[in-house]
């Protein structure tokens, strides 16, 4: 393409939102009378790269928040992955069942989950760290932990989310373009916009910015500034000595919840081994200079923890290390708006916990963009909120 094409809708960044925009964009537009919009969606790598946050084969899905309105997101985030996995015939939420593991005097709180999943109405149990080790005697945990159990926690399929969403996104015509960088989004302040990029320029009345931690740079020509850590994380593979007993159905998708926090997962998939990783345990870094190799030290400290906790887990064999990025707000809540000024113009950051919502996000952006408005409550996403207007606002990472 060279020149100017005008079209309905330009979604930049085509990783797990912005796959999930794309999708919902076609959904929506073509189930609304008198509508069958155009739809742009642009990638600056090749679909499915790992240079994002959206790569990988496995993510965490779970009821378990810290506030009830977090709690009803989750609910419409299995609803939209169920919706999309009925439409794509393969499963896109695996229910291994999850326990929140609380030791005495941490950094997070269990009273705000109990609450939270309380006021919403979802099931969970509360127990003493014996009947989490009777349950799954995998761990060895000291006697003042308790832990919060909830049987929907899961596993939502990164790649294989992320590839659905961009299959069915093209069968209902998207055009989806790789090795396409964006170099410039204009705005004429009153709903004109347009996106240039190394290969022609896009006239649309709307754009979605899912661009994670390439974000700030797109908007700041424009003027708008939001305040965002970017650290390069990384999640471990362990080749546990006995694999079968780290099995879905033997063991749960699990987090600590402490400074720092980790999390892992049950074997899932072919890889051979158990992942586990560090929230929010990298070092600051940008989208264009981080690095891929291991972190020794990270490592380190996540085998430590893991020793005395899941000693079974860390089995004898050299772990497998996988980098990503983390991009966070100092809240560390979503962002999900329009920019002031320009619109027609949305941006939408998962601040490094959005995946599980991925395929929410692309139904509220949708929602927004062609009927206006949104069903879901996405009030405390805003981009005038404190977190991202008063510079002396404390970063806080903990979700």
């Amino acid at each position: 393409m060279t020149g100017t094409q005008d079209v309905d809708h330009v979604v930049i960044g085509l990783g797990g939102i912005g796959s999930g925009a794309a999708y919902w964009l076609a959904s929506i537009g073509q189930s609304t009378p008198g509508s069958d919009p155009t739809i742009i969606g642009l990638e600056q790598f090749q679909l499915g790269h790992d240079r994002g946050a959206s790569h990988d084969h496995s993510r965490i899905i779970r009821y378990s928040y810290h506030t009830p309105g977090y709690v009803r997101l989750a609910a419409e985030a299995y609803e939209t992955w169920d919706a999309v996995a009925a439409e794509a015939g393969q499963d896109l939420v695996v229910r291994t069942g999850g326990i929140d593991l609380f030791p005495a005097g941490g950094a997070i709180p269990i009273d705000d989950y109990v609450d939270s999943l309380t006021a919403v109405g979802v099931a969970f149990e509360v127990l003493d760290a014996a009947e989490v080790m009777r349950r799954f005697p995998q761990f060895r945990l000291a006697a003042d932990v308790v832990g919060l159990a909830q049987s929907d926690t899961g596993i939502a399929p990164a790649a294989k989310g992320t590839a659905a969403h961009q299959r069915l996104a093209a069968a209902r015509g998207v055009t989806m373009r790789e090795g396409l960088e964006v170099q410039r989004i204009d705005s004429d302040g009153s709903g004109e916009l347009t996106v240039s990029t190394n290969d022609g320029t896009y006239r649309t009345g709307s754009v979605i910015v899912a661009a994670d931690a390439w974000t700030a740079a797109l908007l700041q020509p424009l003027g708008v500034h939001i305040p965002l850590e970017v650290t390069r994380e990384q999640v471990v593979y362990y080749p546990s000595d006995d694999l079968a007993a780290f099995a879905i159905g033997r063991f749960p998708v699990w987090i600590w919840m402490d400074d720092p926090s980790y999390y892992g997962f049950p074997v899932y998939g072919d890889l051979g081994a158990v992942k586990a990783a560090e929230d929010v345990g990298g070092r600051p870094t940008t989208a264009r200079t981080r690095a891929f190799d291991a972190d020794v030290e990270g490592l380190q400290r996540m085998t430590q923890f893991l020793s005395g906790a899941l000693p079974s887990m860390v089995g004898t064999s050299q772990p497998r290390v996988k980098t990503c990025l983390y991009t966070m707000t100092p809240d560390r809540d979503f962002v999900l708006d329009t920019v002031p000024g320009h619109p027609g113009l949305q941006v939408a950051l998962g601040s490094a916990h959005g995946f599980k919502f991925a395929s929410w996000f692309g139904r509220a952006l949708a929602e927004r963009a062609i009927l206006g408005q949104t069903r879901s409550d996405i009030t405390p996403f805003r981009l005038d909120r404190p977190a991202l207007t008063d510079p002396t606002f404390v970063p806080n990472y903990m979700t």
